[in-house]
């Protein structure tokens, strides 16, 4: 009975660490007051009841540090990088902007490499506590928190994007903004295709991807837009690419898709419950 009633009190405070992780994005103070207060103690209670106290006393302390990782440290971390990104977009992206990526190359997406490195150093602390050498582990996680935040204020006003008035626009590091108008742009080329999950990966999966293609008449660079998933609001943006497109006189290319990329097309567009009508008529597809 003893056992169950721990399991019952651990079972609820999950629910309730849970929660507070979710209302992060809501109001963090009541988020942290809740965890640290209620879930924890609760948790902590838990445990004691289902085992012992000399039980937790040797064994305790991972499952806490567990739990404080996962309800956390990770809901912390993400919170604050969402905040970053939102901040930033806010500063730069007006309501004309069709689309918007807060980083113009590869330099500006090194931050979030850093930031997968923060969460896996946390990880090893505090999944691991009776790890060697914890000193070594804080040190790096305070040189990666010191590298992270240096490098998103460096790289704060580096992104790109398409505006609806502009054309295309992006901006360095250093905040030089580069724009390219829209009659400097011979042709929009859409290609649609399958991206197929990677067999190192166990996150990845197969399906309809696409990729936009602006090819600028006095440049050889191109520039691309990746829409990696079918969400509808990459395909609303697809569909104001070519709006634009049409208003300025642009030729806006589709290429045709195999049967088995429109084998997943189909696929991906009953999965998300989006109109297929609509979106048939965007990639050109014969519906009879």
């Amino acid at each position: 009975m003893r056992k169950h009633g721990g399991i019952i009190i651990i079972t609820f405070s999950l629910i309730l660490a849970l929660s507070c992780a979710i209302y992060y994005q809501e109001d963090i103070i009541i988020a942290n007051l809740m965890f640290w207060m209620i879930s924890l103690p609760l948790f902590i209670s838990g445990l004691i009841i289902r085992t012992s106290k000399y039980e937790f006393k040797h064994r305790g302390k991972r499952w806490v540090s567990i739990y404080i990782f996962f309800f956390f440290i990770l809901p912390l971390l993400i919170y604050l990088q969402a905040n970053y990104d939102d901040f930033k977009r806010h500063t730069f992206v007006d309501e004309h902007f069709i689309v918007y990526e807060p980083a113009s190359g590869i330099l500006g997406d090194l931050s979030l490499g850093v930031f997968i490195i923060l969460i896996a150093l946390f990880a090893c602390r505090f999944l691991n506590p009776e790890l060697k050498r914890n000193r070594l582990l804080n040190i790096m996680i305070i040189g990666t928190i010191i590298l992270l935040i240096g490098f998103n204020y460096l790289m704060f006003s580096d992104y790109r994007g398409i505006h609806e008035e502009k054309g295309l626009v992006s901006s360095n590091w250093k905040g030089e903004k580069h724009i390219i108008p829209y009659e400097e742009i011979d042709s929009v080329y859409v290609e649609p295709y399958v991206h197929y999950a990677g067999l190192s990966n166990t996150t990845d999966e197969t399906r309809f991807v696409w990729k936009v293609t602006f090819q600028p008449s006095n440049q050889k660079n191109k520039v691309v837009y990746h829409f990696p998933m079918m969400l509808e609001s990459n395909l609303e943006q697809t569909i104001e690419i070519k709006r634009i497109a049409m208003e300025n006189d642009i030729p806006f290319i589709i290429e045709k898709m195999s049967q088995k990329t429109l084998k997943w097309f189909d696929f991906d567009l009953e999965l998300e419950g989006l109109d297929k009508e609509r979106y048939y008529e965007l990639f050109q597809v014969n519906n009879k």
